[in-house]
Parts: structure tokens; sequence; C-alpha cells
């Protein structure tokens, strides 16, 4: 069975969108979810979020939203604090064990994006992570753990979220995710 490494941030609204369709290759390929943090893979690469280089790009960005939301049949909520920092997010989500991060990523981006909360209120996150998680992301192996995520994606050539590798292939955006799913037939 091939392996799928999906780098995300919750920041990332596509990533949102591509992480409600990881479903499709249950039994198909090996899913690993990869939280890396975006604003390191901006920094690394010299790029920035698509909706602040062009002033067009921001209406565009909310109306495709809307549309593949609409598509895919999933809840879309803007959320208040947009961009938020996800540092604390992301290295809770390094924190949980590899069987339970894909759920727990589900349950962030759906409070993030389905229902426009600030899960970067540590209140709310505790909430939604439990005290142990948030306890643990503070150790310096967590820590590193997502800046070695961010730098390997970095690394292969990644430039935003969502990325996929299947192998050494890069995919990059959920709209390629027809692709990803041709490379592991």
């Amino acid at each position: 069975m091939k392996k799928i490494e999906f780098f995300y941030d919750i920041v990332s609204p596509y990533s949102y969108i591509a992480a409600t369709q990881m479903a499709q290759f249950a039994g198909k390929a090996e899913v690993v979810w990869r939280p890396f943090l975006l604003g390191g893979v901006f920094k690394a690469t010299g790029n920035s979020g698509p909706a602040f280089t062009v002033a067009a790009k921001m209406p565009y960005m909310f109306q495709d939203l809307g549309r593949l939301v609409a598509h895919y049949h999933i809840p879309f909520a803007m959320p208040a604090q947009f961009p938020a920092n996800t540092v604390t997010v992301q290295r809770v989500l390094c924190a949980a064990s590899d069987s339970e991060r894909a759920a727990l990523t589900l349950k962030l981006f759906n409070a993030y994006w389905g229902q426009g909360k600030d899960v970067t209120n540590l209140e709310l996150l505790t909430e939604l992570a439990g005290a142990e998680l948030i306890a643990k992301a503070q150790d310096d192996a967590i820590k590193n753990q997502l800046k070695t995520n961010t730098e390997d994606a970095v690394a292969r050539g990644a430039f935003g979220a969502p990325t996929f590798f299947v192998g050494d292939d890069m995919y990059f955006g959920e709209d390629r995710l027809f692709l990803v799913a041709e490379a592991v037939k």
C-alpha cells in the first residue's frame, strides 16, 4: 500500500477542505498526517498567503471557498481570528499519537473553519484536545517535531498548504487530490 504524506496547518482553509476528503483513501493508501507551520514554510520560501499578495485574490478566495464547501457539503464559518498564529495548535497536533492525529485534526478544523471558533484560545484548545496534549505540546521533543515537519516539507519543495507527497512526488493544493488518488492506484 502506498503512503500519502499530508502536510497541513489549521490556519489554511484549503487544508481544511482537503482534510475532509482524506477518508477517500481509507484502505487504498496509508495517510500520514504531518502538521507543519505554514508561516515557517512561507518564511523559508519567500511566499505569502494567497489572499494577501494581490487585492483581488481575497474576495475570490472567499467565493472559491464558498463553492468548495457547497460542493463537498461541509460546514463553513469564517473565523474571526484569521489569519491566526497556530504554533500551539500545530504543536498539539504533533503531540497527538499517530492513531489519534487524524480525528483531532478534523475536530480542530471543524471548530476553526466549520464553526468559526478561535482554536488558538487556550481554554477552547484545552477543551477540544485535552489538558494532557496541551502539556505535552510544551515538550522540546514536540516543538522539534513541528520544526522538523516544517523543514522536511520545505526541503522537499513545499511552499504552501496543503502539500501532499506520494513517494518523491509532490502535489500542492486540495484541487490536486484527484492526482494523488491516481498516484496511489
